[in-house]
């Protein structure tokens, strides 16, 4: 399973394009559904007035065992912010889906990889005009 959140660093950002972005890219992402193997927090970053990024890419966070989830972190930079490609942050979703893979198999935790990946194809296609 993708969950997906965000982290903005300022209150003018609450309904900023970028949260607007992945709003849209969870609800295309349809239901979650909760099964045995690992699962990812996708967790964006925008920077703002309060906290900014110290780098714009993608990182892995801590990984919970007995929950099987792996938090990654996108950190955006500013010009996703305020005008967010969706082809941006679906490719950050990909590398965020590629990079966990060595976490998982280092805890002998089952990775659905490829049904992950084609999750944000089938994402993106729902976006495409």
């Amino acid at each position: 399973m993708i969950h997906m959140g965000a982290v903005m660093g300022g209150g003018e950002l609450a309904d900023s394009p970028i949260r607007v972005a992945i709003r849209k890219i969870a609800r295309a992402r349809g239901p979650k559904q909760e099964d045995e193997s690992g699962s990812l927090g996708i967790v964006f970053h925008g920077p703002g007035s309060i906290l900014g990024n110290e780098f714009a890419g993608v990182r892995t966070g801590m990984l919970s065992r007995s929950q099987r989830m792996l938090q990654v972190r996108i950190f955006a930079p500013e010009e996703q912010v305020e005008a967010p490609d969706d082809h941006w942050l679906l490719e950050r979703m990909r590398e965020a889906i590629r990079i966990a893979r060595p976490r998982f198999e280092r805890a002998r935790i089952g990775y659905p990889e490829a049904e992950y990946l084609a999750t944000i194809d089938r994402v993106e296609q729902g976006l495409a005009p």
